[in-house]
């Protein structure tokens, strides 16, 4: 009996390794792609095509798949949503029994996915009966869900993998394509202890980048999202470098980002190239770091801090919220500069195709543009503030502005700096107006010193003393940047002064005072109140009052002007009574080029007697310059 229990017993288990060495020869020998195929085009709901699939058995199970393709969806932008040449692998085969999985010689060949929305907005890395269905917003808790970091806890351990001549590319709703090339990335550790590394050679938009970084190891990784995951990285591309150490909640989707940044360039050219902007650019050196951060929808940028070309921030905060079902991003930035300067910054403000280059960069010209696109991605909201801010010749201090862009305009409400001790603060909008803009704004500046200011204007020294206030409307149509809105607007404005002083002999002379042939008159003589308005359409205008009340006399006058021509006619006369008795009052024009005018008595000519009888009307003045000019003393007319 005991001899028959084991000769049964040892022919079982001859037959057993039969049928083992058997099947282990058939499934060696066997292509899976039959089998495979129609599984996974159920299970996704798309045509799956896979050329080969072979199986062989070891205590390394070892996987090899050549010929692989799973289609786009109906609306997608081309045939095929990804494409592998090839896939090899091995997978420990007691792992599978115990867990978690562990994994080596992973061999990834000339992969390529697009990853599309379509102008309808379909994602189609959305598989399943209804991919091609529209989808409705989701609801915050299906947000939150979607939102909520993968399970990690049995991450596989991976020893090695190589990615060889790949590349994934990510296409928006409105064409926009940002395509990462994969020439070789290589992962790496030696067990699930140890440090987790990673190198990456190959572009992005075609602009050549190497990653290397060493992470956490991978016992560490399925903690997550518990536990954040330490990384460190360092980027390099042309002449860019850049470096990150911190923490990720979400490694997989590079999500639950927090950490520490920077970046330095020479010349940004790297930058460009990436941000799609491939027009002769001059140089800009690039030097900044901060804290870094991205949670869902959500990229921060904070504290900061470095230089911009010849600019200093020193402390900015930058936000981006994406946008989601065809809403545009949201772009958020606040920022302190101890210096900005615009001139330096044109490589950057300039666009492609504008004046200068790398080879000559100081031709460049400061010159804002002034555009406002129909539909901005991203829409902008900055707060910006400097204590220095230098354009053009121009050299102001203590800037604020605030300003939104949205679809078709540009809102400015708050702008304010101080130039040569005046103070000047503004607020307007920019609107489109076909291919070009049309711009509103209103100004003020106070405390005008007339002697700083005369210097800047580069003008003879004046015998006057005393600060100025401007109150300015200005427009321009059709304009496209700053200098051409400033050389073609149409304004209205008033300059007004409550004290100061003024040459007695001035007064006299204007009055024609017939003290002037026996003596020299001195001494200065308190200034009254000073009122001018100014009305100009694209460099041709008029100044309308311009009347001066000293204790010597009142003086009133009327000037016509042209920038362009660089010519001006003038009016002015000492107002009756309000001169000494050896005063004559005659009225006395001034017309012709600004440096070579001619003097005339003004009641000669029709013109002149015109131009005198304007001199003492208020002019009309709009709603937001009434009130400045009515609280002046010379807004009332002179007898």
């Amino acid at each position: 009996m005991l001899r028959w229990f084991l000769v049964s017993l040892l022919s079982l288990t001859v037959l057993l390794l039969a049928l083992l060495g058997a099947g282990w020869i058939w499934i060696d020998h066997r292509d899976f792609a039959a089998f495979a195929t129609p599984r996974l085009e159920k299970k996704l709901g798309r045509t799956v095509h896979i050329g080969a699939l072979h199986v062989h058995p070891g205590a390394w199970l070892t996987i090899d798949a050549d010929d692989i393709s799973v289609a786009n969806i109906t609306s997608g932008s081309r045939p095929q949503m990804m494409t592998l040449s090839h896939l090899g692998a091995q997978i420990r085969l007691t792992s599978l029994i115990w867990g978690p999985p562990e994994a080596r010689n992973i061999v990834i060949s000339k992969f390529s996915g697009l990853f599309e929305r379509t102008p309808a907005h379909l994602a189609n890395w959305r598989f399943g009966p209804h991919q091609n269905d529209p989808r409705p917003p989701m609801s915050p808790e299906q947000q939150a869900k979607a939102n909520t970091p993968p399970d990690l806890h049995d991450a596989p351990g991976l020893r090695n993998a190589t990615i060889l001549d790949s590349d994934v590319t990510y296409r928006s709703a409105n064409g926009a394509s940002y395509k990462t090339t994969l020439t070789k990335v290589e992962f790496a550790s030696s067990s699930d202890n140890s440090p987790f590394t990673m190198t990456l050679t190959g572009a992005y938009n075609e602009t050549p980048v190497t990653i290397s970084a060493e992470m956490e190891p991978l016992n560490d990784l399925r903690k997550t999202p518990e536990r954040p995951y330490g990384t460190t990285a360092h980027v390099t591309s042309g002449d860019m470098t850049s470096d990150f150490t911190g923490t990720l909640t979400d490694p997989l989707n590079f999500d639950g980002v927090e950490g520490h940044t920077t970046v330095t360039t020479p010349s940004s050219d790297a930058l460009f190239s990436m941000a799609g902007m491939t027009g002769d650019h001059a140089p800009v050196k690039l030097d900044l770091s901060g804290d870094f951060s991205h949670s869902g929808n959500d990229w921060h940028f904070s504290k900061a801090r470095g230089t911009i070309q010849t600019s200093t921030m020193q402390d900015g905060d930058f936000t981006l919220i994406e946008g989601s079902h065809g809403k545009p991003d949201d772009v958020t930035a606040k920022i302190g500069f101890g210096r900005l300067d615009i001139n330096g910054l044109m490589p950057i403000l300039a666009p492609s195709g504008s004046r200068g280059s790398k080879k000559s960069p100081s031709t460049l010209h400061a010159d804002l543009v002034l555009l406002t696109p129909p539909d901005p991605d991203p829409l902008v909201h900055f707060d910006l503030s400097a204590r220095q801010l230098v354009y053009n010749k121009l050299d102001f201090t203590n800037l604020r502005i605030q300003a939104a862009q949205i679809p078709n305009r540009i809102d400015v409400p708050l702008l304010r700096l101080g130039y040569i001790g005046a103070s000047l603060s503004a607020n307007g909008h920019i609107e489109a107006d076909g291919p070009s803009s049309r711009i509103a704004a209103e100004v003020a500046l106070t405390h005008g010193d007339i002697d700083r200011l005369r210097r800047v204007a580069g003008l003879a020294p004046v015998p006057v003393k005393g600060s100025l206030s401007f109150r300015v409307i200005a427009s321009a149509n059709r304009v496209h940047t700053l200098n051409e809105a400033m050389s073609r607007a149409n304004m209205t404005a008033a300059v007004s002064m409550e004290k100061g002083e003024i040459a007695r002999e001035i007064v006299e002379a204007a009055s024609m005072d017939l003290r002037l042939l026996f003596r020299h008159a001195k001494g200065v003589t308190p200034i009254t109140c000073l009122l001018g308005v100014l009305q100009m359409n694209q460099g041709v205008g008029t100044v309308v009052p311009l009347r001066l009340r000293t204790g010597a006399g009142t003086i009133a006058a009327k000037a016509n002007f042209n920038l362009n021509r660089r010519w001006l006619d003038l009016v002015f006369a000492s107002r009756p009574f309000s001169t000494s008795f050896f005063a004559l009052d005659v009225p006395i024009r001034v017309s012709g080029r600004f440096d070579a005018p001619s003097l005339s008595l003004a009641k000669w000519s029709k013109e002149g007697r015109n131009m005198l009888a304007d001199s003492n009307e208020v002019t009309n003045l709009p709603p937001a310059l009434q009130g400045f000019a009515a609280s002046n003393a010379c807004a009332r007319p002179t007898r």
